[in-house]
């Protein structure tokens, strides 16, 4: 592996890493931060749950809250929060068919 592969990877851990504790400070997931404009979001974010869809909707809330208030979620909460890319896969699925009917 490259010099210049290796620092780029140390690079986007730490960024990751610390992009992780910020959103865990607002009590948000890295998936609760996409835009709802994109077909492929909307479709995914359909195809959740109802209570996942709840949950989402509460995190948006309580961050915006806590950036009103000039405070943070404890941080007893922070690692309650779950996997950050909960609807990745799922956007993944639905380019997959867009594209897919798109070509037929």
């Amino acid at each position: 592996m490259s010099f210049l592969k290796r620092a780029f990877n140390v690079v986007k851990e730490s960024y990751l890493k610390r992009l992780r504790m910020d959103l865990n400070k607002y009590g948000l997931r890295y998936d609760d931060l996409l835009i709802e404009t994109d077909p492929d979001v909307v479709t995914a974010i359909s195809r959740l749950s109802p209570r996942e869809r709840a949950l989402r909707t509460m995190r948006l809330k309580r961050a915006l809250d806590c950036e009103l208030k000039h405070s943070y979620v404890p941080e007893q909460y922070w690692d309650k929060q779950g996997p950050h890319r909960y609807l990745t896969p799922m956007i993944e699925q639905a380019r997959k068919e867009r594209l897919e009917k798109d070509y037929l």
